[in-house]
């Protein structure tokens, strides 16, 4: 079986990708790759500001927790598919196609489910 870096690997190629990470819901990088100019940790903070906010705002409208969160910013797309207590985090530029970024990391997160370390 592919280890969890592997698979971010793969995941970058297939879509892409600036970068794939998986983090914990308070913003802890458990494994991932970024280009050299951008911090795993910058993204790892924006991830859990993103996640926090987005719960706590689904809550209140009691519409439950959420599967996904797709932004798109001027310079690019950030995508946060969840795991069970995890998330998959994918940076890409501003061009990428979203059906292909989304059923690339859903493929991955996919096989990320299968693995012993994030399965509870």
């Amino acid at each position: 079986m592919k280890s969890m870096d592997d698979l971010l690997r793969d995941l970058i190629k297939t879509v892409g990708a600036k970068g794939a990470l998986v983090v914990t819901n308070d913003g802890m990088v458990v494994a991932g790759f970024v280009r050299s100019d951008t911090r795993k940790d910058v993204v790892g903070a924006l991830s859990s500001f993103l996640i926090s906010a987005t719960n706590r705002c689904l809550m209140q409208g009691n519409v439950g927790g959420f599967n996904r969160i797709f932004l798109n910013a001027t310079h690019g797309k950030i995508l946060i598919q969840a795991l069970k207590g995890y998330f998959v985090v994918v940076l890409t530029d501003q061009f990428s196609d979203k059906t292909q970024l989304i059923d690339g990391t859903m493929r991955t997160a996919s096989k990320l489910r299968k693995l012993t370390t994030i399965q509870n």
